[in-house]
């Protein structure tokens, strides 16, 4: 799977090019996130990632506007607290309570949104800093109250070590 990386990477690459190049009239098009693809993201990457299942607490924000007008909006971070479980090689387990930072990152003018505290499945970036939930425009790393099914596919990637498209 690591082979197609360099097509996706160019294909995404220019499909943001064409998109950006539209000027900011056109709207971002995201395709649903989903568990499984997220899980074969994450562990693909070069970059160290933990799975956690629980609670996110953090306070709401009161989100600027964006403008669509501009093509490097600022990225905002906060503190969040997580209480729960973290994907191990029996599943998920534990008794964790971390603390973390929540990056909504953007993608041209478009940004991510801060999602509602509470119950959540998430792909979480262990950095030299600390542990970064970082969100994009399109999702993918935060599912909130994600259903049985959804931890369960996480669950049966990692006892596969891979993951097939979702059903």
């Amino acid at each position: 799977m690591k082979t197609h990386a360099p097509v996706l990477a160019i294909s995404l690459v220019t499909g943001i090019v064409a998109t950006l190049a539209g000027g900011p009239a056109l709207a971002l098009s995201c395709l649903p996130a989903d568990v499984r693809q997220s899980y074969t993201q994450v562990a693909e990457a070069r970059e160290t990632y933990v799975v956690l299942h629980g609670t996110f607490d953090f306070d709401v924000l009161d989100l600027p506007e964006r403008d669509l007008s501009d093509p490097n909006p600022e990225e905002i971070s906060f503190p969040a607290r997580f209480t729960g479980e973290a994907l191990g090689k029996g599943g998920f387990g534990g008794d964790y309570a971390l603390d973390m930072t929540v990056t909504l990152n953007c993608l041209g003018p478009w940004c991510a949104g801060q999602p509602a505290p509470g119950e959540a499945l998430a792909f979480v970036q262990k950095t030299a800093t600390g542990l970064v939930l970082g969100l994009g425009p399109c999702g993918g790393h935060h599912f909130a109250a994600p259903d049985p099914e959804q931890v369960a596919a996480v669950e049966a990637c990692h006892a596969a070590g891979t993951c097939t498209a979702s059903e």
